[in-house]
């Protein structure tokens, strides 16, 4: 034998030894018999179970409502430059707040007329009147009631964005909706 062949088979004998020794460390598992266990103890009363939760039926027409936040920025309505009329995009959107207000009757809303900076603070006070009200008889044309619709103006004291780009400018001109109760 030459002397790698010694050295691979030293090392490998080592390799089994270590194992060996390794499982003879082993603990050793011993099994009782099933009838050495004492018998399950049966509940004397029925356990209850809980009932699912029925999902109302308007979840499945409009699965949407289940996390619909009408709140959101995302459901501002928004304004070209001196307007206040709402255009498709604006009446899809409020569309949607009239179906999450008839399914949620407890909730009213407050719609918060702005406008972007530029402008009288009494002529952005008229147009945010404006634009709140358009949203509102809007809603009420598609069946909210008028007592649960309150409209305010802020004109331009609350811009979402403050810098002085068309951008911007575009941002602020909105109806915000917050829930009064």
């Amino acid at each position: 034998m030459n002397k790698k062949t010694k050295v691979g088979l030293s090392i490998l004998g080592l390799v089994f030894g270590v194992s060996a020794v390794l499982s003879g460390c082993a603990p050793k598992v011993t099994k009782t018999s099933s009838s050495a266990l004492p018998p399950a103890k049966k509940p004397a009363v029925a356990a209850v179970r809980p009932q699912a939760q029925q999902v109302p039926s308007y979840l499945k027409k409009y699965p949407w409502l289940a996390n619909y936040n009408i709140q959101s920025n995302s459901n501002n309505i928004h304004f070209a430059f001196n307007k206040s009329i709402l255009t498709p995009l604006d009446k899809m959107i409020l569309k949607k707040d009239a179906i999450y207000l008839k399914y949620n009757p407890n909730v009213a809303i407050q719609i918060q007329g702005n406008c972007d900076r530029r402008g009288s603070e009494a002529y952005n006070l008229a147009l945010g009147w404006r634009r709140a009200n358009a949203a509102k008889a809007y809603l009420e044309d598609l069946g909210v009631s008028a007592d649960r619709l309150k409209t305010i103006s802020y004109g331009k004291e609350k811009p979402l964005c403050r810098a002085h780009t068309r951008v911007c400018y575009a941002i602020n001109r909105r109806d915000h909706f917050a829930v009064v109760r």
